[in-house]
């Protein structure tokens, strides 16, 4: 996919977004200060989710499609409702176990219906499996939310606005499982599902790292269909992830093949300042040929709970040996 539209002077919007635009406080050149650590008895300020809140987008769609998500296979998911800002929202999410408390991925599928079906389970190629189905299978915790205007949940589709505090109140569902330990709880997406993870992660989820396939840095991804479409100016820029990239501050992993998204390496790279995010483009693959062996590889090392080896610190060489070994496997 190629961007058609660019934002408008990130730098100066940043400041504008992050400082400006709250209801009733006047446009100001001057850049809102990062906020200090707040006492033990309060809360934090989120400036990236202060500037959603007080954003009044005028670009939705109504859900056309209210086609519930289909039960799942017994002992894969189970479907359930977690709590979200408009109402109850469907997820899958792997059964209950007992026993010790175990690390947990919630994953955000690409495209611009962000809704669940069989695709969670069903088989797929290993040039294109988009279901992450590697985080289950080592016997992690897995979630896969629906977000607003979709499988009937309430709400229109805002295209990475609202759905970001979906993606959010998720986190929070799951870390009240439990089976989970709510220290290791990692958010993850593919695509559309990747640039939404970005997004998330400059608003201070509870999270031990972010992995983000194949993101972009801005959320115009062409003739789309929807009424992203029309975004521009600021409605572009609160939906794209290069302009919050310096407030994330949990570790955060982007990678694509060198075939893929690559594109906005440079961009996203320059906007994360001194963000603790990471890089990797890996040679020879695709947008969609890394996920089965590089989800592979990050499902072990989250499984494996190593301090030495954190998941978000697989490099280029870890990525390319993945990618030779699934040559020889398949």
């Amino acid at each position: 996919m190629t961007l058609s539209r660019s934002v408008p002077t990130l730098s100066l919007l940043a400041l504008f977004l992050l400082g400006a635009c709250r209801k009733n406080e006047p446009a100001s050149p001057a850049p809102a200060p990062t906020p200090s650590p707040a006492p033990q008895s309060q809360k934090t300020v989120d400036p990236v989710a202060e500037a959603r809140r007080a954003f009044q987008t005028q670009l939705k769609d109504a859900p056309t499609d209210h086609e519930p998500a289909p039960p799942p296979p017994p002992g894969v998911f189970e479907k359930v409702m977690y709590p979200a800002p408009l109402g109850n929202n469907v997820a899958y999410v792997t059964p209950v176990r007992e026993g010790p408390r175990r690390s947990a991925v919630l994953w955000i599928q690409g495209g611009f219906n962000w809704g669940i079906d069989a695709s969670a389970w069903e088989a797929r190629p290993r040039s294109n499996d988009q279901s992450a189905r590697a985080f289950r299978e080592a016997g992690l915790v897995m979630m896969m939310p629906a977000l607003r205007g979709c499988s009937g949940n309430p709400g229109s589709r805002e295209y990475f606005l609202g759905e970001v505090d979906d993606v959010l109140a998720a986190l929070e569902f799951l870390a009240r499982r439990p089976d989970v330990d709510p220290e290791r709880i990692y958010l993850g997406g593919h695509s559309t599902g990747g640039t939404m993870a970005l997004l998330a992660a400059a608003s201070g989820p509870r999270v031990r790292g972010v992995f983000a396939f194949g993101p972009v840095a801005v959320s115009y991804y062409g003739e789309t269909g929807t009424a992203l479409d029309r975004a521009e100016g600021k409605e572009l820029a609160i939906r794209s992830p290069v302009v919050f990239m310096e407030y994330i501050r949990v570790p955060t992993l982007i990678l694509e093949g060198e075939k893929g998204n690559t594109f906005a390496f440079d961009e996203l790279r320059e906007a994360s300042k001194d963000a603790p995010v990471r890089f990797v483009a890996v040679p020879g693959g695709t947008h969609f040929n890394i996920l089965a062996p590089l989800t592979e590889l990050l499902a072990q090392r989250i499984a494996r709970n190593n301090p030495a080896e954190p998941p978000t610190s697989l490099s280029e060489q870890d990525a390319v040996r993945a990618m030779r070994a699934e040559a020889t496997a398949h």
